[in-house]
């Protein structure tokens, strides 16, 4: 007699739950690092932060409820594991733990997608000079300004961001029309 397979959150009913988790992971893993790095600016950071994201989600996968989908609900967690690194890292500073050095620099964003830039070596110096300028305005911005400039980055709708940050639609607008002002100022002459 066949056992009945548990029923979880969408897209991974009635499958083996490590594999079904394992698919999850293969297909969220590079936007809960890109988001981290963002986020941080450390890859190392970004690093802690992706696999403390899977290992929170797998504790609490029972929890999860549907009211938004798997992305949202893993960048929830993610850019919560922001806020502690963040937390963190300034009390460390506080009580003179820290190393007091700014953020290691972030890869290029050729570092993060496939190579597009092909034989073009100028175009992916430019595009490597304005990923750099990109990652140092998003990283004058304040924290829920950056969070929101972040995810919006990733292409996520107002009603995604705010599911995943815990904010009001209205909230997340606000924060976003702030980032994207602050935004063209540093980088007018690249818009």
């Amino acid at each position: 007699m066949e056992t009945e397979k548990k029923t979880g959150p969408e897209g991974l009913e009635g499958k083996d739950p490590e594999n079904a988790f394992a698919l999850l992971i293969e297909e969220h893993q590079r936007l809960v690092y890109a988001v981290a790095l963002r986020l941080t600016g450390n890859t190392t950071a970004a690093e802690d932060i992706t696999q403390e994201t899977f290992i929170a989600a797998w504790k609490h996968l029972k929890d999860f409820r549907g009211e938004s989908s798997l992305k949202t609900w893993l960048l929830r967690i993610a850019a919560n594991k922001a806020r502690s690194y963040w937390r963190w890292k300034k009390l460390r500073n506080w009580v003179g733990l820290g190393k007091g050095e700014g953020a290691e620099d972030a890869p290029a964003l050729e570092d993060l997608l496939p190579d597009r830039a092909g034989d073009r070596p100028e175009q992916a110096a430019l595009a490597a000079d304005l990923e750099r300028r990109v990652q140092a305005a998003i990283a004058l911005l304040p924290p829920r300004q950056r969070e929101v400039a972040v995810l919006r980055a990733q292409e996520l709708t107002m009603a995604e961001i705010a599911s995943a940050l815990g904010m009001a639609e209205g909230t997340v607008k606000a924060h976003w029309f702030e980032a994207r002002k602050k935004l063209e100022v540093s980088l007018g002459e690249y818009l």
